[in-house]
């Protein structure tokens, strides 16, 4: 945590700040410990101060580490976070955190001293073993949960009812809640990128994606995978092997040195020369951590950030056929000296529910 710390004050001297004032949950909590939410982080060279108000005052001080002090605020938390400033000239703010009302507010009390916005969202990219560790254990309720869901699958299930059973198994495995909306989609649906589970029945020969993930302190999991109910015909062999390839060979090329953009286009040339460069529809994946979503960006747009050890994200390619049918894959990685080391743990060869 010191070192995490050392890093944001090393940031901000970079960008010549006297102080910051972080609103972002997630950057909070990494910097300082705290879980809770509704507050703020003051941090200059000399203090880091959480400003919270009474509901969380125990809990913060149970939960900071011991170079963050915990500070109850009884009025207005921007005029909190004003006067820890009062002493500074330049004083930084997160602005992807806030919104207008909130820039305004702090503005209004810092009495016209200059804002300028930082961006934090480098800041996390890089995980630590700790991180690492609590990821693994997030990954290892997601894939014993799903393993377990497997065997109850059966035609006239609905898509939410297979949604609320895999996130009652993870939740009685010790996850504190799903990465996201668990996305189930069967049948023509499975076109459908982001399919929330809905009412509709499964049926034998309907392709089924699961995308789906645990938290676990804090750190998510994800992790898609495509089965189908009843054995598998023709095509959905073809473009399962299509996409399973695809993703294969961005496991295998992820290196440190290269951007996210060289990477996705690795994957999708492949999936463009087997004829469907049309029906892959979204980036080959994101970065994982403390959000479901974070750097670094793995697509055509991850062209700032050259990949390194320790950083850990998505590779999910996917075909997706309007009115018929799609397949996704997906594994999160850490990125170590050798390549991508997969922490999803569940196979990813053809599965038939029969």
């Amino acid at each position: 945590m010191m070192q995490r710390l050392g890093r944001f004050l090393s940031l901000m001297a970079k960008n010549g700040l006297d102080c910051v004032i972080v609103k972002d949950i997630p950057t909070i909590r990494y910097l300082s410990g705290f879980r809770g939410d509704s507050s703020l982080l003051y941090v200059d060279a000399k203090s880091t101060v959480l400003i919270t108000d009474g509901r969380y005052t125990t809990q913060a001080e149970g939960e900071v580490q011991h170079y963050c002090r915990v500070f109850t605020y009884t009025g207005d938390i921007w005029q909190a976070a004003a006067d820890f400033a009062k002493a500074h000239t330049q004083i930084g703010f997160d602005g992807a955190a806030y919104s207008y009302n909130d820039y305004q507010s702090l503005k209004e009390a810092v009495s016209g001293k200059e804002l300028l916005n930082i961006d934090l969202k480098y800041l996390r990219m890089v995980k630590d073993e700790r991180e690492l560790n609590l990821m693994w254990k997030a990954f290892k309720i997601a894939d014993q949960a799903f393993l377990k869901l497997l065997p109850e699958i059966k035609p006239g299930m609905t898509e939410k009812a297979l949604a609320a059973r895999l996130e009652y198994y993870m939740s009685s495995m010790g996850s504190e809640k799903p990465s996201f909306d668990t996305i189930i989609a069967s049948g023509a649906r499975s076109a459908l990128p982001h399919g929330m589970a809905s009412d509709k029945q499964i049926e034998i020969g309907d392709f089924i994606t699961f995308d789906f993930g645990a938290v676990y302190d804090g750190y998510h999991s994800d992790m898609t995978r495509t089965v189908v109910l009843g054995m598998a015909n023709s095509w959905h062999k073809e473009i399962y092997t299509i996409v399973e390839e695809a993703q294969w060979r961005g496991l295998k090329s992820a290196k440190p040195g290269m951007t996210g953009a060289e990477l996705d286009a690795i994957v999708r040339e492949y999936i463009t020369s087997r004829g469907y460069g049309e029906n892959y529809v979204h980036g080959l994946g994101h970065g994982v951590g403390l959000e479901i979503h974070e750097m670094p960006n793995i697509n055509k747009r991850g062209t700032d950030v050259v990949l390194e050890p320790g950083m850990t994200f998505s590779i999910e390619p996917g075909i997706y056929i309007p009115g018929k049918g799609g397949v996704r894959i997906e594994d999160t990685v850490v990125l170590t000296d050798d390549g991508a080391k997969v922490l999803c743990g569940v196979k990813k060869q053809l599965m038939e529910i029969v």
